[in-house]
């Protein structure tokens, strides 16, 4: 149907340009559109890194949408054993599936089709691969952590790094905004500094290569055993954003997609929900407000009513907006733990609530999901100020818009533009600390959808289970 709805990629903008680009591969319907997909977990149950399987996974798309994501669709490629992750030399394992496609998208193969009697070359293409973040690094060469961390900024990433917290944060989500709303013009609320800069473009096939051309890789280990260390950069060179050419590129069509590497919305709504659980609840070790954040607060100079003071060699922290008293964070679980769902809807998240702890611990992506964009809200609506409990709503139906089976490309616009707000308006309550790059990947997130189609048929829920 051509109603403007997307409910399968075939429907999106990623699957026509496609189509326009590679004609003789679009004329004949039998030929298969995939997704490539990997993970790493620990086949012996047990919680160390002592081992790790990695399988590649091709999910073909020529399926109604119900039939797409069966796990008994799957096409189980390849599997990569060990006691380490493959990392960087992800490539290497690679190579005999890359030529396979290579042949498969050039050549094809000779099959027969039993529905019209008849022998056909049929033919295959990867649309786009489906991975965690660090997977993402591995499979696409791209740096996922420090300066550069985002792929879709790319050189223009606004990170600082907070020395007192030994971490990158990743704000300045004015940028994203349109060119005259007012946030844009309020240095008061955002450390004094007004934001004309336009957003950034995600790089296009030919600007990656042309990025990674003169990159020389080396695989496999030191036989040192050492490894290699980490260079710091020196103040006027150029951000590092590629470690190496993907072995992606040998494939003609790859260089011409719209997008090669989803981010994961399933990891992005977990670790969404878990920094905000944490920092409401202060729990120790996890949450996004501690005293390092507090002094990385005063080295840059905002936020003056929230920086630490110093009594008697002690330091006191003074209450921020969505801070909560004993008697507010056991409200806060009680809510969680008195909730039920009807069955099958979600597991039973009451044990992982402690009242008389104050915790929410053990929470599983899944959980996650249901609290973050059901149960979230009503917890805070009566307990936090009103500019911080609406952040949160704003941002639980954020996700509950981009989680819909169908969506439409002009609901997509909208909400990208909701979350850039969103995200701004975040700023003004939460530390640089809470924004950490799953946080800064939200404001990605219906670019993606809009190219690309449902985030279901994209993300690492059916992958994983």
């Amino acid at each position: 149907k051509k109603d403007g709805l997307l409910r399968h990629p075939a429907d999106s903008p990623l699957w026509e340009d496609f189509d326009e680009k590679h004609p003789t591969f679009a004329a004949d319907s039998r030929n298969i559109r995939l997704a490539f997909a990997t993970d790493g977990f620990n086949p012996f149950r047990t919680m160390n890194n002592s081992y790790s399987i990695w399988p590649g996974i091709c999910i073909p798309y020529n399926f109604p949408p119900s039939m797409c994501m069966k796990q008994s669709n799957f096409i189980l490629s390849f599997l990569i054993p060990g006691k380490d992750s493959p990392c960087g030399n992800f490539d290497l394992f690679c190579q005999p599936i890359v030529n396979d496609l290579l042949d498969m998208f050039e050549n094809g193969v000779r099959t027969y089709d039993a529905s019209m009697g008849e022998y056909f070359q049929l033919r295959a293409a990867v649309l786009w691969t489906i991975t965690d973040f660090p997977g993402l690094g591995y499979v696409s060469g791209s740096v996922t952590s420090g300066e550069a961390a985002c792929p879709d900024c790319h050189f223009f990433t606004d990170s600082i790094r907070l020395g007192s917290g030994s971490k990158t944060c990743y704000m300045g989500h004015r940028r994203f905004l349109h060119e005259n709303h007012p946030f844009r013009f309020d240095a008061d609320k955002f450390g004094g500094k007004t934001e004309f800069r336009p957003a950034p473009k995600p790089l296009s096939g030919e600007e990656i290569l042309e990025c990674t051309k003169d990159l020389s890789t080396s695989f496999g280990k030191d036989p040192s055993g050492k490894k290699p260390a980490r260079k710091k950069r020196k103040e006027g060179e150029p951000l590092v954003i590629f470690k190496r050419r993907s072995i992606w590129f040998k494939l003609p069509y790859w260089k011409d997609l719209m997008l090669r590497h989803n981010f994961d919305f399933m990891h992005i709504g977990k670790n969404v929900c878990e920094s905000l659980l944490n920092t409401f609840l202060g729990t120790v070790g996890k949450s996004k407000d501690n005293l390092n954040s507090r002094l990385d607060l005063q080295a840059l100079g905002l936020r003056t009513d929230l920086h630490p003071i110093e009594v008697e060699d002690q330091f006191y922290l003074p209450p921020a907006p969505y801070s909560m008293s004993l008697d507010e964070i056991k409200l806060f679980c009680q809510v969680l733990k008195g909730v039920k769902f009807p069955d099958g809807y979600a597991s039973n998240i009451r044990q992982n609530v402690h009242v008389g702890e104050r915790k929410v611990f053990g929470l599983k992506s899944h959980e996650c999901h249901i609290i973050l964009q059901d149960l979230l809200p009503l917890a805070v609506r009566k307990i936090l100020p009103e500019i911080v409990s609406a952040g949160v709503i704003r941002i639980s139906n954020f996700f509950k818009k981009l989680s819909a089976p169908v969506i439409r490309i002009s609901d997509m616009e909208s909400l990208q533009a909701d979350i850039a707000e969103t995200l701004s308006l975040l700023e003004t309550i939460f530390l640089p600390s809470f924004f950490d790059i799953m946080v800064h990947l939200m404001v990605h997130l219906p670019a993606q959808a809009k190219i690309a189609g449902p985030v279901h048929f994209r993300s690492m829920w059916p992958v994983e289970r």
